[in-house]
C-alpha cells in the first residue's frame, strides 16, 4: 500500500497512482498502520508542518518509529524501485 504526500515532479497524483497501481501497488487514502510506503513529492516544501501532507508524515513518523515496519521515501526512490522514468 502507497500513499503519496506533497507535489511529485513525475506527474500529476492520477499519474503517480496509475504508475504505482500499474505495477501492482494499492494507493492508500490515508496513513494507517497498514500503510507500507508513504511517499514524498520532490517539492515538499519547509512550509509542510502546516499542510495536510505534514500531518501525514507525522502519523507515518509515529508508526514506523512505534516499531511498524512502515517505510517513508523520497519519490526520487519510488521512481528509481519501480523504474520510471
Amino acid at each position: 500500500k502507497f500513499l503519496f504526500t506533497g507535489t511529485c515532479a513525475y506527474g500529476t497524483r492520477r499519474q503517480c497512482h496509475g504508475a504505482t497501481e500499474g505495477l501492482g501497488g494499492v494507493i492508500a487514502s490515508s496513513v494507517t498502520k497498514d500503510l507500507d510506503y508513504l511517499v514524498l513529492g520532490s517539492y515538499v516544501t519547509d512550509s509542510w508542518a502546516h499542510e495536510s501532507f505534514g500531518r501525514k508524515i507525522e502519523k507515518a513518523a509515529q508508526y514506523r518509529d512505534s516499531g511498524l515496519p512502515l517505510k517513508i521515501v523520497s519519490e526520487e526512490h519510488w521512481a528509481i524501485a519501480g523504474k520510471l522514468d
